[in-house]
């Protein structure tokens, strides 16, 4: 039998066994499972007819909004710890289930968030351009700030003015140059790495924290590990996922076919292929 858990929505697979019995749903919740089938005799209806003057309790009414989410292909019953599954043990079923349903209920590093189906593939890309549009936001200002500040102690644009007009020979004003273009390329690779800072740092902490960045948090969808469906942590989700993944894709084509694996089967880009990542709806 199933039952869904009112507090976190999880869909938990109960033997017969348990049948009118409380359990316990991995993010915490104790709810009563549905009473047993008509004609099924259990313990408790055993000790009331042993018991003269004892009323056997009624059966429990059944939720029938409890079993919306059905299909004929899950109703087999699956065992649960303690408790044999109908033909066979219930040690790997087990194991295996109260994992799903734990990163179901109860996600990684303690938090608490759903785990729904695969995100569309055009949700992702929209979060990747709410992403884009913060992380040039708050570049924005160190670059201008920068530009003047970084630019002006580097580059000494009027003395290499001045230089280039008492310059009397076309070697002399080759050198010049030289050291305009070597100072500007300079200048704007340090700029570029001190705007970088900041976002950087503030998505690496988003990522390792929640499995989300702005554009993902605001679009309600989560980075989670494909195996366990739990947090990806710092390695997977940053190191790897974001920045290894982004050396990939600046070579030529690689990162234009990584990005269209996105509307593949599994709707993996190659950066979760290479973090063993999945995108969800959370």
């Amino acid at each position: 039998m199933k039952i869904k858990c009112p507090s976190c929505q999880a869909v938990l697979n109960i033997p017969p066994a348990a049948a009118g019995k409380l359990v316990k749903c991995p993010c915490g919740t104790q709810l009563r499972a549905p009473g047993a089938p008509a004609g099924a005799g259990g313990p408790t209806s055993a000790a009331a007819k042993s018991q003269p003057g004892v009323a056997a309790a009624a059966p429990m009414a059944v939720d029938t909004g409890l079993f919306d989410e059905l299909t004929e292909g899950g109703l087999q019953p699956i065992g649960q710890a303690g408790m044999p599954a109908a033909g066979g043990g219930a040690s790997g079923n087990t194991s295996k289930l109260l994992q799903e349903h734990a990163a179901t209920a109860g996600g990684g590093s303690g938090g608490n968030f759903r785990i729904g189906p695969l995100a569309s593939p055009w949700i992702r890309l929209g979060a990747a351009l709410i992403d884009g549009f913060i992380i040039n936001l708050l570049m924005l200002p160190v670059v201008l700030l920068g530009t003047l500040v970084v630019m002006g102690m580097l580059v000494d644009i009027e003395g290499l003015q001045a230089s280039m007009a008492a310059a009397e020979t076309d070697q002399e004003k080759g050198d010049i140059e030289g050291q305009i273009v070597g100072g500007t390329f300079l200048g704007y690779g340090l700029i570029s790495i001190l705007a970088a800072i900041s976002p950087v740092t503030i998505y690496a902490i988003m990522v390792t924290k929640s499995g989300q960045k702005l554009g993902k948090k605001l679009s309600k969808i989560r980075i989670v590990r494909a195996d366990n469906k739990q947090l990806p942590g710092f390695v997977k989700g940053v190191v790897v996922r974001s920045w290894l993944g982004q050396v990939v894709y600046s070579i030529p084509f690689v990162g234009l076919v990584g990005v269209l694996l996105i509307f593949g089967a599994r709707r993996q880009t190659l950066c979760d292929m290479m973090a063993g990542t999945i995108v969800v709806e959370s």
